[in-house]
């Protein structure tokens, strides 16, 4: 079956450009389509090679083809379509939202949420019917505990698809419990923190009552060349850096290999030393098993302490 132009295949579709439903049932049976729901497929050669959040999204599209009723796709199911990061997210439902004060449902594949919603929050990405950015997070916010709250909240400032503001006012609107909880979340939430890995680490030092760091820090030279841009900076004079096999994937460039980026990246490291700077990684392992990880940065912010601060140069000489 021609799956080249969508991967998501409906009956509907099929049966007009010829299919049988004995075809159908042929290409389940020898396992090279797979059922997203009743009268959705997918090519499961398609689908093993996909996230986890860009299955979800054909989820949605199926269930949407499916709707008798207009549904606004909303809160995890809407950061997956705006392609917002998300730490362990829970994709088992597809979430939706119906302008009504009562009436939510939940089935086993979808969360049908009943809140007051505005047109304003409402927006359309690649034909999907899906809430804003603004409200996405104003909703996963309420809901999230507050780690994974922060890491969507993050993606989407850092993205520059919501706002602080922009945030605040939805939660206004869309009314309900939580907004104390979510505005809690909200004022930690930070646009220069890069990946779920850099904002995981900002709550872990925050949890730990460790200094609060300065993000993106730049490191020059005496002629205000870029030396680096330091992932955390803390004014003592201590880098820390998240370490993650993604953050060394997007660096590769054609023609190289994983192991040019480590060396680059060892070079640097060196060039920030030069000017100053400890340098501690932390990496995923790290932030699940902490306390290691915490002592060691300790040790570096008070052995900094004693000696003369890093070398800065702010802007060009």
């Amino acid at each position: 079956m021609d799956t080249e132009n969508d991967p998501l295949l409906l009956r509907r579709d099929l049966v007009r450009n010829g299919r049988s439903d004995s075809d159908i049932r042929s290409a389940k049976a020898a396992g090279s389509i797979a059922s997203l729901r009743r009268g959705a497929f997918v090519s499961t050669r398609t689908l093993k090679d996909m996230r986890p959040e860009d299955r979800h999204v054909l989820n949605v599209r199926a269930h949407l083809a499916a709707a008798n009723s207009t549904l606004v796709v909303s809160h995890q199911s809407a950061a997956a379509v705006h392609g917002f990061e998300m730490w362990a997210p829970d994709l088992s439902k597809v979430h939706f939202t119906v302008d009504r004060n009562s009436g939510g449902r939940t089935t086993k594949t979808r969360h049908v949420h009943a809140n007051p919603i505005a047109d304003r929050d409402i927006t359309e990405v690649d034909g999907i019917p899906v809430t804003t950015a603004d409200r996405t997070i104003a909703d996963l916010l309420r809901v999230l505990p507050f780690e994974a709250g922060v890491c969507v909240g993050d993606s989407a400032l850092h993205a520059g698809s919501a706002t602080v503001t922009g945030i605040d006012e939805a939660l206004v609107r869309s009314g309900g419990r939580g907004i104390v909880t979510a505005r809690r979340s909200l004022e930690f939430c930070d646009a220069k923190s890069e990946s779920v890995g850099e904002t995981r680490t900002r709550v872990l030092l925050h949890r730990a009552g460790m200094p609060v760091p300065r993000l993106q820090v730049e490191v020059r030279d005496e002629r205000g060349r870029l030396i680096a841009r330091l992932d955390f900076g803390f004014d003592v004079g201590v880098a820390l850096e998240f370490d993650g096999d993604v953050k060394y994937k997007k660096l590769v460039k054609p023609g190289q290999e994983s192991s040019d980026i480590v060396i680059a990246e060892k070079k640097r490291e060196d060039g920030v030393r030069r000017f100053g700077w400890f340098v501690l990684r932390v990496t995923w392992s790290d932030l699940d098993r902490p306390n290691t990880f915490l002592a060691h940065l300790q040790d570096a912010i008070d052995l900094a302490a004693t000696v003369p601060g890093p070398r800065i140069f702010d802007r060009p000489a």
